[in-house]
This record gives structure tokens, sequence and C-alpha cells, in this order.
């Protein structure tokens, strides 16, 4: 354990979570998790103050954490950035290549090469960055596949059938500046969706092909998960913080106040005889208005109403790019992040969206169980796993620094649209 823990770092429009763990057991178990609201927010992944940005990073760069009355302290120097999926584009790449082994035998050097070959294509857009390269498919000679590595078998060429991720060079540059700039030197860069996906694969979820749904704080994001590989993605910029804001301005309240008040009560109908007063304000007439709960269920419909609008157009859209029919309606929906936690939401979808599965992700993570922090476990268990992929090569641990007891088959890439989940929906 003491040279495996990872640092994964998530930089959102609001927040910067860290969460510092290792995997035992296939499992991921958390040392010690932060989260922090930024001192200057941004947008879809435009940083509009870098400065602003490492400064706040810098202030988490050295943290502790007390275990079973130990106390142990981090430096982190490495991490492993998690990257939204604003922009992502997916290509399809085939590709071959001879073993080196005298014996045919496949080595972890014959995939690495297999992949230099995908790498060395051009993107077809020049403001993009390759971020990862993952084999869906592997092919030798006997005319046998595999979905993963396969190490050890004869073959004298072995071929990989890959999905090629890239993101906007500018949103990664930034935030990969500031993570040095504070001191945090990004060793891998793993998507988001793409770390979930893994993650969820692994805890054996019910779901195989599922639209990912992360209601974030300012964003949410749609990806689309087929037998777990990540195909496509798009987002909307409108977050459980929008419904926190208005909530704040409709009551005339602190933001605080506002979010225990979503919290609590959200889409809660339950009818009680105790239905305080939360707020009252008053016009200059000076005529007084009070709320209770119902204002809050009314103002969270409303939001939801929206909200609902946006959604749809997002999922019909990503649909539409998998050429995804009516069998659309049954690909269940997979929620994670800080919206999931709105009260009463899963009723909400159920209603509206009534032939379609909705499911709510519950973390079997020591140390982790809240979904708003799934996007770093996964990126910590893809960066202890060997997968093939091109991100594979890059490994980034982090040591304990103080450890005491506690006194107080194509040549080219190009865009392709999957239909290779139809088998199963």
């Amino acid at each position: 354990m003491e040279n495996k823990q990872i640092a994964a770092l998530e930089i959102s429009n609001r927040t910067i979570k860290l969460v510092i763990g290792y995997v035992l057991d296939n499992k991921v178990n958390v040392l010690h998790k932060i989260k922090k609201p930024l001192s200057v927010s941004f947008k879809d992944g435009d940083i509009f103050d870098i400065g602003s940005l490492s400064d706040d990073l810098s202030k988490i760069q050295v943290c502790e954490s007390n275990i079973k009355n130990t106390k142990l302290k981090f430096n982190i120097n490495e991490v492993s950035l998690v990257l939204p999926s604003y922009g992502l584009q997916v290509y399809r790449s085939v590709k071959s290549t001879n073993t080196i082994s005298n014996i045919s035998k496949i080595d972890k050097i014959d995939i690495s090469n297999a992949l230099a070959l995908v790498r060395k294509e051009k993107i077809p857009s020049p403001n993009d960055v390759l971020v990862d390269i993952i084999p869906t498919l592997f092919a030798l000679d006997d005319g046998k596949t595999y979905t993963i590595p396969p190490l050890g078998k004869i073959s004298s060429n072995v071929s990989i059938d890959a999905n090629v991720y890239t993101l906007p060079r500018k949103m990664i540059a930034d935030m990969k500046r500031a993570c040095e700039n504070a001191g945090m030197r990004p060793t891998r860069e793993i998507i988001s969706s793409i770390g979930v996906a893994s993650y969820l694969k692994n805890m054996n979820y019910q779901h195989q092909t599922y639209v990912l749904v992360d209601f974030g704080e300012k964003t949410t994001t749609l990806s689309f998960v087929g037998k777990n590989t990540l195909y496509s993605s798009n987002f909307f910029s409108l977050g459980i913080e929008d419904l926190v804001e208005q909530i704040a301005q409709k009551l005339n309240i602190a933001r605080d106040k506002a979010e225990e008040y979503k919290n609590l009560f959200g889409l809660d109908q339950r009818k009680t005889s105790y239905n305080p007063v939360l707020a009252r304000t008053s016009d200059e007439d000076g005529t007084v208005h009070k709320y209770t709960k119902e204002d809050i269920y009314q103002i969270t419909s409303d939001f939801l109403e929206t909200w609902m609008d946006y959604f749809l157009g997002s999922h019909n859209n990503l649909m539409d790019n998998q050429r995804i029919g009516e069998e659309r309606r049954s690909i269940p929906l997979v929620f994670i992040g800080e919206g999931a936690k709105l009260n009463g939401l899963e009723s909400y979808l159920s209603k509206m969206l009534p032939s379609t599965p909705i499911s709510f992700v519950y973390l079997d993570s020591i140390g982790a169980d809240e979904s708003e922090f799934i996007n770093c476990l996964g990126a910590i268990y893809v960066s202890s796993q060997y997968r093939g992929a091109l991100e594979d090569e890059n490994k980034n641990f982090i040591n304990i620094v103080t450890r005491e007891k506690d006194r107080s088959r194509e040549t080219s890439l190009r865009h392709e649209r999957y239909d290779e989940t139809k088998d199963e929906l």
C-alpha cells in the first residue's frame, strides 16, 4: 500500500475536489478527500483566472488526514487530473503491428507499439489535443479477439481497434498550467466519464449500456456508454447551483441557507401540521411575504421544468449521434453528481420518463460514499489498472511524507457513429 497511493484532482466550474486513495482487492479505498470552493468560478472549462486557480490549488497541495488515530500528511506533487467532457471528440482507428518476441509471445511492448501507430496520426482539429487511446478490441493471427490486452498469447502480429479521445487544447493547457504553478504535476489525464464507466464496470454495475448523467454544479453532462465504453458526450450549462441561486434570490436569503433548504425540502410534498416560515421579504409598500417549504417546492419544480427541456434536447442529440431510434427510451439513465442528491429527484424523473429505467449510483468505496466524488474515484481506479490504453504508460503514485500517532482496420482517424450496442438494447 505504501507505494500505491494515488491523488486524483477534479477542477469543476465552482469547486476543486482532491481524493487520495489506493486500490486493494479491486476496490478503491480513500485515505483523504477535500472539496473546496474556487475563489473565482469559471464556465464550461473556460478558466478566467489561472493565477487565482493556482492559488486555490496550492492551499491543498499539502494536507493531513487522521485515520484510526494515525496522522497522515500528504505532499501532493503528482496527480491524476480529471478532465470534463466539454468539447469531447471521439474517433476510431484500427492498427496492426508485428510482435517483437522470437516466439511471437505478446508483451506490453507490442501493445505500446500498436498504440504508437495510432498516436502518430494527425488529429482532425488543430484546436484539440489527444487525451487517450482506448482499445475496444484486440485481434490475433488465429482470428480470436479479446476485449483486454492478450498478454502472453502467441501471435505474429496484434491488431487493435481503438477509440481516440480528444479535448480542446486550451482547456487542458490552462488546467495543467494551474496545477503546475501550484506544485502539482499532472502525470495522467483521465476523462471523467471514462473513469466512471471503468469504475462502474468494476463494481459489476447493473447496466453495461446507459447514458451517464452528471448533474453537476453549473453544468449537466450526458455521456453515452455502450458495453462499458464511452462513445460520445455533450452538455448544457445548467446545474444544481442554479437552483440554489434561485432559492436564495426568491427568498432573499444567504446562499448557504438556500443550499440547506434545497437539500432538506426540494420536491418534498408531504403534508405536516408543522409548517414553519422559512423566510420573509417586504415590498416597497410594506407588504410582507412569508415563504414556507411549499415555496421551495414550487421554485424547485419550476427549475426542473426548465432543466428537463434542456435535458431532453441534449439526450435526443446524443441518441441521434449514435443513430439510436425508438429504443432510446429503454436505455437506462444513470445519475451522479451533486444534483443527484436533490430530494425527490428520482420520483420526479420516473414520472417524467416512465418508459426509461432510472438509477442512482451508490458507492461502495471506503472513505467516500458520496456520488459527487465518483469522478475522482474513477480516476484512481483507472490509474491503478493496465488496460492496454495510452494513459497506462504514465503511472503516478504519491508517498506519505509524515506518519505519526495523533497525540490530539483503417489508416486514418475518422468520426464514427457507433451502433454496436443495438444487439443488447
